[in-house]
């Protein structure tokens, strides 16, 4: 594999982001079919508005200013490899973004990018975490022969509100609040689906904390600081078999999470999906100037590969990739 020629220096994001988002356009082609990442690729572009000049520090991420830093790796003048780092919960950090134009693959550069973000990393005595698709099996051996160990593979899902749903409510499933004597089983559920293992990755705060019903719940969100978003219970039966929750966001995109019981039927989906765009209507019906618009409300779920697959599908939702969860620490 020999030497890559070019350098590798740090991200500078006001001046390296138009380059760095034309390189993950070419790098990844399929952003350019989805909404969210459409989205996130304006988003980065839209925060070189307040980006410092000069290197990316840590410092400007932690100040809100940028998404992340990181490191480029740059031939003649050219951004040809980048890899973002983006601090989560105290001693971890996320790596994302690994990419290198393809005309430049084969010649070690995204192994350069990945140990010396590992190398920052290891100085602070943390834990790197990183998602590639499950059938991206190169990266995967790269991320192995570095350290990475496989934690999870993982379902994203999405769906296409277009249009307020009918009431889905049914004698076989139906919506409600949630209430104290839920929460033994829903934390159950949710160390199944958002494990605690992995909780700095869940926004916008601690699940297990944030959902948690009651007073010691709401204390505290009180003491966090931390919003209460919207949650619903579904019933099938008469009996427990879920909860929705979302942290309602101002854009044409919604992350949602679904804690339920495996078998919850699709049906169960359907009750939450009914609740949640009546909801959210003044959002996703509503532009910020006030006026209707029929553009669709992009919908996101992720959870453990195959579970709810079938009453998902069932529902309308569609599989959008599968990915390995994985961490290090160098």
């Amino acid at each position: 594999m020999g030497n890559p020629s070019g350098r590798l220096r740090p991200l500078h994001y006001a001046r390296d982001m138009e380059a760095v988002v034309e390189l993950l356009r070419v790098g990844f082609p399929t952003v350019e079919h989805d909404p969210r990442d459409r989205q996130i690729l304006r988003r980065y572009l839209h925060a070189t508005r307040w980006a410092p000049p000069g290197p990316t520090t840590e410092a400007d991420v932690r100040a809100g200013q940028v998404p992340f830093f990181g490191w480029v790796w740059e031939h003649r003048g050219r951004v040809v490899g980048f890899v973002a780092v983006a601090p989560a919960a105290r001693r971890h950090y996320v790596l994302a973004n690994i990419v290198v134009h393809p005309d430049y693959r084969g010649r070690g550069i995204g192994r350069a990018l990945v140990q010396r973000a590992l190398a920052y990393i290891a100085r602070r005595r943390a834990y790197a975490h990183l998602e590639v698709a499950e059938d991206n099996r190169a990266a995967q051996r790269l991320y192995q022969s570095l350290g990475f160990v496989y934690q999870e593979t993982r379902a994203e899902w999405r769906y296409a509100l277009r249009v307020t749903p009918t009431r889905a409510w049914t004698p076989a499933a139906r919506v409600r609040a949630l209430r104290g004597r839920d929460w033994p089983q829903v934390r159950a559920w949710l160390e199944e689906v958002y494990p605690q293992r992995l909780a700095w990755y869940w926004e916008p705060a601690p699940l297990h904390r944030t959902l948690r019903p009651g007073l010691l719940g709401a204390l505290w969100r009180w003491w966090a600081a931390a919003p209460h978003g919207l949650r619903w219970a579904v019933d099938e039966a008469a009996r427990l078999r879920g909860l929705w929750a979302c942290w309602p966001e101002p854009a044409a995109i919604q992350r949602l999470y679904l804690i339920a019981a495996p078998d919850l039927s699709a049906e169960g989906v359907r009750a939450g999906l009914w609740a949640l765009a009546h909801e959210l209507e003044p959002i996703w019906r509503v532009t910020p100037q006030g006026q209707t618009t029929e553009e669709p409300y992009y919908l996101y779920l992720s959870l453990p590969a195959a579970r709810h697959e079938a009453a998902l599908q069932a529902a309308g939702w569609q599989p959008r990739m599968r990915f390995w969860r994985m961490t290090a620490r160098p």
